[in-house]
Order: structure tokens, then C-alpha cells, then sequence
């Protein structure tokens, strides 16, 4: 059947429609129309309206001559390889030849070649031929791309169908149009092409204002809109799990101001072109700004997502070569989980840039997005409010942990621990909500509520004839205030509290953030009496030529060091070199987090001065730290001064 609807005699017969049409379809493949669509550009070649015409007037041999012909120039036009040439030419031979057998099958009567090929008799089953064409060529095409892409067949239809249905419905609606104006005069064919031009030129100007609209000019990457578009296409309807990492160079301001931003654009060029070699063709990738780039995978579990990103952070490891110049760069990496960490994109770039600095922080190539650590989202910006009224109210507690001196078994001081009687979430410890404040101006209000309540009660046990210094914790935005010494005298002056009953305890980073703004603060507390102390001693960074330098009288060694101590055990030696060092420094050694009183033999016989934690006492409310310290201190018994023998 095939080979009588060949009609190669036709090319001879009628050459000027053949040649025609021949030139409709060349046309309509080297002028393909972009429109774009989901973050892409699809194509769409016009060349589909005359093919079929052409198989309609002249059968299945002229028109695979003409449509093969103009699909293989095309594609070797666009560079494209040797086996998707041949793929293209067979799709066409495979879709015409079933739409030739299913028009004969139906019953078909129109004569190819001659001056009225069909008649509206024909009409049912040309409609059945031109759909028969329709399937098995998106049938055909949708499949291989589908797998070209990786991606689920169903799921490459579900989203494009409808596209592919319309627009190739529309040309295939045209064929008997060409047709019936071929067999009226052929002069009439040139006309179809006018509009041809006409159209392409005109989509071809409206796209190139659209691809820069949606394109990165530096890199050639799709920007901020066109990944939103694309990612939002992808996930629409489909919770299979997918990733989005955010990805930021380290150092590229280094590189802009040293070399200029010349160099430094030449660094994005070749960073782009660095992502892509790693990312198949269903992946997407844009750069959102500056140094920042942003890439979506669909159908990757967790796992998946981690090694992707650290792949693409591994991808920047070799040097760049700019114009001889040789540039080393690294990129920090977020990841975050669709649809787990979010189901938009929006909300996904954000948590992946929540986790992108995190690993900024870190010092980590790659971080995942938690909760825990976003202080943006809307939980903990609601924590943030009620944190501030609460500042302001009697919803804020101090509650008092004492510290023991080994030697006289005295209790010479207490720690003022604050906590939040939450009325929803119940009474919250600072690991809740201590972050939050750092992060905020509520640190400043919030630690002056805590110094004032515990300096009240310390003069409310002078008077009852408790003598006990109070520890107060301070953070690295309270410190540096130049007005933090103003305030922590006025603060003294309105209790009545003598400074040297007053202890401030500064973590190591807390004096590493701003070294010599702390130290004047801390010389200067110190000459109005007030005692320093090193909380959480041997988890930073600090020097011991820094450390020497200040007006510290304590140090309080860790409880991760305290609390796994075991006789020869490393932490043992260090905590017994912290020991030595403290005092070689002339300061007070203060072990934190003794809940085991077995190791209080092994801390004595090291040297240590006092201990602290839930084997003494746990942290106790106002009342009940004023019942605990009357029964263990007789009435104005004194108190062990806080500053060492020298």
C-alpha cells in the first residue's frame, strides 16, 4: 500500500508545486518561531502545513523527499549531531507513512496529482490521516525527549500535551487550506510564505527583548523571572521530591577589587560554564545576582541533593585563568528539599539561602536547610515579638545556680540564669530563646532586666544576712556599648549592691568579636570593682597573650571538658592544664557542669578553686534559691573574696 502512495512521478509532473511547497517546508523549518514558555523557549516550525499539503497533493514520496531534505539541513545548520538528523528524518517518514495507510484504510478517494485531489467527501479521513500524523509524531518525538531530558514519559505529556496539541493542531489545519490553493494556481503558494516571514521576523524581535528580559547578558544564564517560571512548571501538581541549592563564590569581592570588575565578570563566564558541565538537560540553572547562583533538580531525594551540591562546589576546585591571571575560588552551598523545606519557589530559594550562610558560618562547603537554624521564619519572627513584650513584664525570670568553693565549701556566688515564663509554650530556658535576642535589639533590654532583678535580690539577701556575689552573663552587642559601664553602675547604684559583689562572664567569642572595644569595657568595669570571669573557657578561640592582658579574675572551664572527666582521660588533662594555666595567670579556676560529686576529689587534688553544676545544686527560682542558701549560710557569714591572692 506504501509504495503505491509513493507517486514519485509527481515531482515530474508537477515540478512548480512540488518546488513550491518543497520551499514552504525548507522555509518553515529554517524560520522556526520561539515562543517562550516556562522558563524555555519552545519551537515551533511551520514547515508541518506544507509537508502535509504536499503529502496530500503528491504522496508520500514527494513529501518525505521535500520534508526530510529541509529537516536535515536545518539541523545541520544548527549543529546538530549525525544520529539526531537521522532521528528527524525517520520520525517524519514513520508519521507521514502511518497517516498515508490510515487515510487508505478509511477510504480515501482523492487522486493524488491531479487538479482537485479531495473532495469534501475526503475530508473524515483526511482529518483522520492528519491526526494518525499528529499521534506518532508526539508520540515519537515526546518519548525520546522525555528520556533525553530524564523525565518521566506521563509526566514530559502531562506538561506539554496541551501546548504540543494546539500548535501542531493549528498547522495540521492548514494543510488542506495549501492544498486547495495549490490546486486552484500555484502562484498562489508564495503567498503562504509571505506571512511566514512576516511572523517569524516579528516573533524573532519580540523574542530577543524577551531573552534578554529573562537572561543573564553576563553569563547567558536564565535570571531570577526565568527560574522562578521554569521550577514553578516543574513542580506544579508533582511532589515528587526535588532540591534547589543556592550557591555563592567565596572571596569574589577579593577578586573585583583587586584585579577590577572586568576579571571578575570573566570569573562568573567561567563559573557558568563550570555548573553546566555538571547538569543534565532536564536540570535547571540561573544566576540570580552578583555572585549567586540558583539550580533545581527534579526527582532527587535527599542524599542525591547533598552529593549534587557537593559535585558543584567540587566543580570550582581548579584555578580559573583570566587573561593569564590565575584565580583560586570556592563556593559555599545551601540545599534545600521540595517538598519538604518548601513548595514554591520562593520559599525554597529562601530556605536554601538560610542554609547557604549557615555553611558560610561554618566554615562547610555544603549545608542543608534547618529550622533551627533560620531565624526568618515565621515562628521564631513571632517568638521575636512576644519576646520583646514580655522584656517589659513580669513574664521574664531570673532564676540562681551557686557555686561552690572547694576548699572553705562555701557558697560564695550564684549565676543568674534567665528564663521566659512563656504563657503558651510554658516556662523556656535561654537555649530557646537567647538566639532570637542576639539577633535583635532585645538582647540589650532584655540582659538589663536580668542585671537589675538579680543586683534586687542580691541587696534583698544582704539584708537578710545572705552575702553572696551574683554572676551575670553578657553578650558580645551588650558589651560593646560604650555606654554598657553607665549602665551597669546605674544599675549597681540603684540596688545598692557593692561592685565587687557583681561578676561578669564573657565567652571567649564575646571577646574575640570587637578584642580592644572589650578590653577598654573590661578595664574599665574593672576599675569601678566590678569582677570579670571567661564562661565556657577552652571552646574558643581567644589568645593567651589576649588573654592575659585583661582584667579577669575567673576562668570557667567547659562543662563538654567537666562533665566526660575520667582519671587519665584526655578531657582529665585538659582540664587539669586549664587548672595550671588559670592559676600561673593569678585567676580563679571554676569547673562548670559537675553533676557526678565523685569527680570532686579528682577536681580537688588538681587544684581547682570552685565547682558548679546539677551535682551541687540545679538551677532554683528566687524563693527557693533564698530557702536553699539560708540553710548552708549563717547570718552575715562573709563571703570568700572573689579576687585572688596574689
Amino acid at each position: 500500500m506504501l509504495a503505491g502512495s509513493a507517486h514519485f512521478d509527481y515531482l515530474a509532473v508537477h515540478p512548480y508545486t512540488f518546488a513550491s511547497l518543497a520551499a514552504g517546508v525548507l522555509l518553515g523549518e529554517m524560520l522556526p518561531v520561539k515562543i517562550p514558555r516556562g522558563g524555555n523557549d519552545e519551537e515551533i516550525t511551520l514547515s508541518t502545513s506544507f509537508s502535509i499539503a504536499l503529502l496530500l497533493a503528491g504522496g508520500l514520496g514527494p513529501a518525505l523527499i521535500a520534508q526530510g531534505t529541509a529537516s536535515a539541513i536545518q539541523d545541520y545548520h544548527a549543529g546538530k549531531p549525525g544520529w539526531r538528523i537521522r532521528f528527524n528524518v525517520a520520525q517524519y517518514a514513520l508519521s507521514m507513512s502511518g497517516a498515508i495507510l490510515v487515510m487508505r484504510a478509511v477510504g480515501a478517494t482523492a487522486q493524488i496529482g491531479s487538479s482537485h485531489p479531495f473532495t469534501s467527501a475526503d475530508l473524515p479521513a483526511l482529518l483522520f490521516g492528519a491526526a494518525t500524523f499528529f499521534m506518532l509524531n508526539t508520540l515519537i518525538v515526546g518519548v525520546a525527549v522525555a528520556y533525553y531530558q530524564e523525565v518521566a514519559v506521563e509526566r514530559y505529556f502531562r506538561s506539554n500535551g496541551q501546548f504540543i496539541l494546539v500548535t501542531l493542531g493549528v498547522m495540521l489545519c492548514l494543510a488542506p487550506i495549501v492544498v486547495a490553493a495549490t490546486a486552484y494556481s500555484v502562484v498562489l503558494v508564495p503567498l503562504f510564505l509571505v506571512p511566514m516571514v512576516v511572523i517569524h521576523n516579528a516573533v524573532w524581535r519580540g523574542a530577543r527583548s524577551e531573552y534578554a528580559a529573562r537572561h543573564d547578558s553576563l553569563t547567558g544564564l536564565p535570571n531570577r523571572t526565568a527560574f522562578h517560571e521554569a521550577v514553578e512548571a516543574a513542580i506544579e501538581g508533582d511532589l515528587t521530591a526535588s532540591c534547589v541549592l543556592l550557591v555563592d563564590l567565596d572571596r569574589f569581592k577579593e577578586v573585583n577589587d583587586t584585579l577590577g570588575h572586568r576579571f571578575g565578570d570573566l570569573l562568573l563566564g567561567q563559573v557558568a560554564e563550570r555548573f553546566l558541565e555538571q547538569l543534565g538537560p532536564s536540570d535547571h540553572i540561573a544566576r540570580l545576582g552578583g555572585d549567586e547562583f540558583a539550580i533545581f533538580r527534579h526527582g532527587t531525594d535527599r542524599d542525591s541533593s547533598v552529593l549534587l551540591a557537593h559535585t558543584i562546589a567540587k566543580s570550582l576546585g581548579a584555578p580559573f585563568e583570566l587573561e593569564h591571571v590565575v584565580v583560586d575560588t570556592q563556593g559555599s552551598v545551601g540545599v534545600a528539599l521540595y517538598p519538604v523545606d518548601g513548595t514554591d519557589v520562593e520559599t525554597l530559594l529562601q530556605k536554601a539561602d538560610v542554609a547557604m550562610y549557615r555553611a558560610k558560618e561554618t566554615h562547610s562547603i555544603v549545608a542543608l536547610y534547618e529550622e533551627r537554624h533560620d531565624h526568618n521564619n515565621p515562628a521564631r519572627l513571632a517568638l521575636t515579638a512576644a519576646l520583646r513584650n514580655a522584656v517589659d513584664s513580669d513574664a521574664i525570670v531570673v532564676w540562681y545556680q551557686p557555686e561552690l568553693d572547694l576548699r572553705t565549701q562555701e557558697v560564695f556566688a550564684v549565676e543568674a540564669l534567665v528564663r521566659w515564663q512563656h504563657p503558651e509554650f510554658g516556662l523556656l530556658t535561654p537555649a530557646s530563646f537567647l538566639d532570637i535576642s542576639e539577633r535583635t535589639n532585645v538582647i540589650k533590654p532584655l540582659t538589663q532586666r536580668v542585671l537589675d532583678e538579680a543586683l534586687s535580690q542580691v541587696a534583698r539577701w544582704r539584708a537578710s544576712g545572705i552575702d553572696v556575689a551574683v554572676a551575670v552573663n553578657v553578650s558580645t552587642r551588650v558589651l560593646v556599648d560604650a555606654n554598657f559601664t553607665a549602665i551597669v553602675m546605674d544599675s549597681l547604684t540603684r540596688a545598692g549592691v557593692p561592685p565587687d559583689r557583681l561578676k561578669l562572664e564573657i565567652t571567649e567569642s564575646t571577646l574575640i568579636a570587637d578584642p580592644e572595644l572589650a578590653r577598654r569595657v573590661l578595664c574599665d568595669l574593672d576599675c569601678h570593682g566590678v569582677d570579670i570571669a571567661i564562661d565556657d573557657f577552652g571552646t574558643g578561640y581567644s589568645s593567651l597573650a589576649y588573654l592575659a592582658a585583661l582584667p579577669v579574675c575567673e576562668i570557667k572551664i567547659d562543662r563538654s571538658f567537666v562533665s566526660r572527666m575520667a582519671s587519665g582521660s584526655s578531657q582529665s588533662i585538659i582540664v587539669a592544664s586549664t587548672i595550671d594555666l588559670a592559676h600561673h595567670l593569678g585567676l580563679r579556676a571554676v569547673a562548670e557542669g559537675v553533676e557526678d560529686l565523685a569527680v570532686l576529689p579528682e577536681l580537688r587534688s588538681l587544684g581547682c578553686d570552685a565547682v558548679q553544676g546539677y551535682g551541687i545544686s540545679r538551677p532554683m527560682p528566687a524563693d527557693d534559691a533564698t530557702t536553699w542558701l539560708g540553710s548552708r549560710i549563717g547570718p552575715l557569714a562573709p563571703v570568700r573574696a572573689l579576687r585572688p591572692v596574689a
